[in-house]
């Protein structure tokens, strides 16, 4: 899948992601970096360990 593709399969969860668990976020940024938006996973990936320090 491109980023464009998840973007629009993720679209819910992003409108949603301050309720996101870890396992959550992680999966997502797991697609993100698979499909080259390394940004994008990056971005989650630290989102997803601020909630872990949480």
């Amino acid at each position: 899948m491109t980023p464009d593709e998840l973007d629009d399969l993720f679209s819910d969860l992003i409108g949603q992601i301050d309720r996101l668990d870890v396992d959550a976020l992680e999966l997502m940024a797991a697609a993100y970096d698979q499909a080259g938006d390394v940004d994008r996973a990056r971005a989650l990936w630290e989102l997803a360990e601020t909630r872990r320090v949480i």
